[in-house]
């Protein structure tokens, strides 16, 4: 395959310099940007991104060879469409990206084909295919893809979500996927204009959507902030070998299938928390005190068996807790 270079093709208007990462599709007559036949694909990708675009700071993560391809088109009088296919890549809006090249409007990326982890305002999501995530462009965010992936985004400036009375804010970086009746909605209207077997379909109709897909932003920040107190008291309590959903759910008087629901926000399940905060607390526990046992502090932070507490580190840390210690 061979590598990439970004065609530096002209841009249609300025909305689109906003719109780099908005990951997205477009039919015909659209603008491309490859990274086919140069050998420089990483360097002229960030180039062209950072001045093609909005201020954005791509990473490579990986070794391999790098390529990837841009088609993007508008939509609507303001709004574009945009598709995105290429290689593993850390993508950051930084603090100083926001300062050095603002941007007035909001990224809704729909995840096609591999996963992506995503950041903003503290929350985390992790989009599986068939999901998609907004992200505010005034506030610093993280894209990471750790393979090769596909992704279709639109990019909406913040005055279409002003007319909805739609408030981004507190609803980024949360995840929606076809289980959700608003969300199958919107993604269906997306694969139709895409397909171009909707001419009639409006950036306004897609914010209107959105904003049901997502729900009320009051209501999301109650919700963030309950779980944020479940958080705190899980990590707190991992150690407990006893705790499980129905546990947590009955100390905070509220359904097993709200707490799976609250958690379901942050892109992490329940099990995969409770397991993260018992590896953290025995990785603290495994460096602070190189003379304790390593089985006493695998049964401390909450494992029942010694073989699970190393299977689980070694797949967290990529090394064993004897091969950790023996870095101290």
């Amino acid at each position: 395959m061979p590598e990439s270079a970004l065609l530096s093709a002209p841009v249609a208007h300025e909305a689109v310099r906003c719109h780099i990462f908005a990951m997205g599709a477009v039919p015909s007559g659209s603008n491309v940007w490859s990274t086919v036949g140069r050998n420089d694909t990483f360097a002229h990708w960030r180039e062209v991104v950072c001045q093609a675009f909005t201020k954005l700071t791509p990473e490579r993560i990986s070794d391999g060879r790098f390529a990837g391809e841009i088609r993007l088109s508008p939509f609507g009088q303001t709004g574009t469409f945009s598709r995105i296919t290429a290689s593993p890549q850390l993508v950051q809006r930084r603090r100083r990206d926001v300062e050095d090249r603002p941007c007035d409007a909001v990224f809704v990326n729909i995840q096609v084909s591999g996963t992506s982890a995503v950041r903003q305002c503290g929350v985390e999501a992790k989009l599986e295919p068939g999901s998609f995530v907004m992200l505010d462009a005034r506030q610093p965010f993280d894209m990471r893809f750790d393979g090769n992936f596909r992704q279709v985004c639109m990019h909406l400036p913040m005055h279409l979500l002003d007319g909805h009375g739609f408030n981004p804010e507190m609803a980024v970086a949360r995840p929606v996927g076809r289980g959700d009746v608003f969300g199958a909605a919107l993604l269906d209207s997306v694969d139709a204009i895409i397909d171009e077997e909707d001419t009639e379909g409006s950036p306004d109709h897609l914010v209107h959507l959105l904003r049901l897909s997502l729900g009320d932003g009051r209501a999301d920040a109650l919700a963030d902030r309950h779980l944020r107190h479940i958080k705190r008291f899980v990590a707190g309590n991992c150690s407990d070998p006893a705790m499980s959903p129905g546990t947590v759910a009955a100390h905070f008087r509220i359904s097993t299938r709200h707490l799976h629901k609250l958690f379901a926000r942050s892109g992490i399940s329940f099990g995969q928390f409770l397991l993260r905060s018992r590896l953290r607390k025995a990785r603290i526990a495994l460096l602070l005190n190189p003379q304790r046992p390593i089985v006493e502090i695998g049964l401390e932070a909450g494992f029942q068996s010694p073989s699970h507490f190393s299977r689980c580190f070694s797949r967290e840390f990529g090394m064993t807790p004897s091969a950790m210690r023996g870095l101290c």
